[in-house]
Formats: structure tokens, sequence, C-alpha cells
């Protein structure tokens, strides 16, 4: 029970921080901004709630259950610290981003725009640090047709991922610098990369591996 222990303190911190600045907040407060920093989403300040600490809620829950219906679930045992710092990482930055919609709501001045991509940045660093010791399994990680049928893919691959995912970390952390005119196409860019580039090169692992 303890590796549920921090999640369950995060959690509760964040349920914590609501309840104490939930009459502060206005009736409808932001909960979305462009790439630019500029809120263009808003939500009753209740629903912000129920959708910002229910998301992490939700995904808690599915990251304590989702082992026991993974049909390699004995693998979960090879990787648990890993997973668990994985489950930590997505945690703190929802509850970064909690800290983020009941600040501003309730009238701070945050550069939403140079904040985000900073921890987002950072999250993808720490996620790539562990990445590599991920074992095969069918809910996280870099899970192709090639992965998930060879484990030397698998390995090769979330070590090649790994250094993805730290580079575009860095790459995240870098946005706030940029011009704003620049910010979406080198958004989308990053991001159009962490997903292709694994997947190319799990198929070419995998050709290789296949043919020789």
């Amino acid at each position: 029970m303890k590796k549920h222990l921090l999640p369950g303190l995060l959690i509760a911190a964040t349920a914590i921080l609501w309840f104490v600045f939930y009459q502060q907040l206005p009736a409808r407060i932001p909960i979305h901004w462009n790439l630019n920093g500029v809120a263009d989403g808003y939500a009753t300040k209740f629903n912000a709630l129920l959708i910002n600490l229910g998301m992490m809620i939700f995904l808690h829950v599915l990251l304590i259950f989702s082992p026991k219906f993974d049909p390699k679930r004995k693998n979960y045992q090879k990787f648990s610290r890993p997973y668990s710092m994985i489950t930590m990482a997505i945690l703190f930055f929802l509850f970064l981003l909690n800290a983020l919609v009941i600040f501003t709501g309730i009238g701070y001045d945050i550069p939403i725009g140079k904040v985000v991509p900073f921890i987002v940045g950072i999250l993808f660093i720490v996620l790539g640090n562990y990445m590599h010791s991920v074992k095969p399994n069918y809910f996280i990680g870099i899970r192709t047709p090639w992965t998930l049928s060879n484990d030397t893919v698998w390995k090769k691959t979330h070590r090649f991922g790994s250094r993805i995912f730290i580079l575009a970390g860095v790459l995240f952390m870098l946005i706030p610098f940029l011009p704003s005119l620049l910010v979406g196409k080198f958004m989308f860019s990053v991001i159009f990369l962490i997903i292709l580039l694994p997947i190319a090169y799990s198929y070419w692992i995998f050709r290789r591996t296949d043919l020789g």
C-alpha cells in the first residue's frame, strides 16, 4: 500500500487546494488556454473542479487497475519502481495544472504561455528517464505491433524513445523564448516527432531483427 501513499497525498493536496480557494473563485474561470497563453475556454468553478480533480482520480485508479487486466501483467513486477515514478510524474503534472487553474481563477497574473511549456518539458524529461526501464505491456510505453510482438524490438525502441522524450522535453522548455508566430508550428512539429519517430524506429528495428 506504500506505493499508493504519495499519489493519494497528492490527490488529497489538490482537493485541499480546491476547498481552501473555492469561495474566492468567480462563478466562471478559465480552464483552457491557446498556444500563446490566452484563455479561450471557460467553465463554472464547480465543473472546473470536477474536470480537473476528477481527471487526477480517474487516471490514478486507471493506473492502479490496468496492470491487473494486462495479459503481460507479470512484467509489471520487473519495472514497479519506474511505473511508480511515471505515475507520480503524471499526477504531479496534473496537480500543477489544477494549481494553475485555481490561482489564475482567483486573479493571479500567471504567464501560462511560459509556465505550461516548462512543466510539460520537465514531465517529458522525467518520462524519458524512466521509459527505457518499462517492460513489455499493453497499457504504458510505445505500444506498436512490432514492439508488442518482439521483446528485443520493445527494448531497443524504448531506449530510443527515452532519448526522444528527453530531447522533446528540452525543446518544450525553449518554447517561451520563441516568437509567438512560431510557437504553434514548433510545438506541433515536436509532438509530431515524438509520435512518428518511435513508431518508425520500432518498425525499422523489427525489420532488421526479422531479417536477420
